[in-house]
């Protein structure tokens, strides 16, 4: 019998304000998962937004190169769990899962299993995707999903607070090439010499047969690939929770250079 998963979906014509909450909303949930030690499914639609990883903290000219995305039109975010930079945008669909979880033991096992629901998703689109690291790519880890030999989802896991969260994206239009070359940009600014290959990234609609792929196809996916693992229950966020997710958006975004 399959257990009970609170469902969050935020859509693509969900109001500004809510759209405004993205960059935080797995994690808002997650911290629900922890209090009521229940587990819970997010596929989530964003405005664009760069998120950032711990590692890039520690860039010498950070404040400078944060100030050159945000002249862009683009906020910026730091993570809490690993990574580095992405692009999040309209081309793209989120996604988290979390659990209940103090051990850090089950960090391998906990990306295979939480994320299991994306690549049956997948599946059901016939597209064929499985954990691995494409090297060269933004974003570049372990648990990455590749098709092809190449990546189509970033997926980064934190586990704190009482929780465990696996969360990531799925690249279904988003230009590869534009994106490696603003992200490598961003690192050339903030004093890096990360090489970034755009050939390491491809999105679901550069994939044989999948050219007219869309995301409303993609959600639907996702949605049947979680229900193979869950039981899902929608149940938006409360106020409590809006109210605790502004917050985290104001802790999570970072200021540029002269803020």
């Amino acid at each position: 019998m399959l257990s009970e998963a609170r469902y969050v979906h935020l859509s693509a014509d969900a109001p500004v304000d809510e759209l405004a909450l993205s960059p935080v909303l797995a994690e808002t949930v997650a911290r629900w998962s922890a209090d009521r030690e229940a587990a819970a499914v997010v596929i989530r639609h964003q405005r664009p937004y760069i998120l950032l990883g711990p590692k890039d903290r520690r860039l010498p000219h950070l404040p400078d190169a944060v100030q050159w995305l945000k002249d862009q039109g683009y906020p910026v975010f730091m993570r809490i769990g690993g990574g580095s930079a992405v692009l999040l945008d309209e081309e793209c669909l989120s996604f988290a899962v979390s659990e209940p979880c103090r051990d850090f033991t089950v960090w391998e096992s906990n990306f295979r299993r939480l994320a299991a629901g994306v690549i049956d998703g997948l599946r059901t689109l016939g597209i064929d995707a499985g954990f691995g690291r494409a090297v060269g790519s933004y974003c570049e880890g372990p648990y990455d999903l590749v098709a092809s030999g190449q990546k189509i989802a970033g997926i980064a896991q934190a586990i704190r607070g009482g929780f465990a969260l696996v969360s990531g994206m799925l690249l279904i239009r988003q230009d590869p090439y534009a994106t490696t070359q603003l992200l490598q940009e961003f690192y050339r600014r903030a004093g890096s010499d990360l090489v970034l290959d755009p050939l390491a990234v491809t999105a679901l609609n550069r994939l044989p047969q999948m050219q007219q792929l869309s995301t409303t196809a993609v959600e639907q996916a996702l949605e049947a690939g979680f229900s193979l693992h869950y039981r899902l229950r929608p149940e938006p966020l409360s106020e409590a929770e809006r109210q605790l997710a502004a917050s985290l958006l104001d802790e999570r975004q970072l200021t540029g250079a002269g803020a």
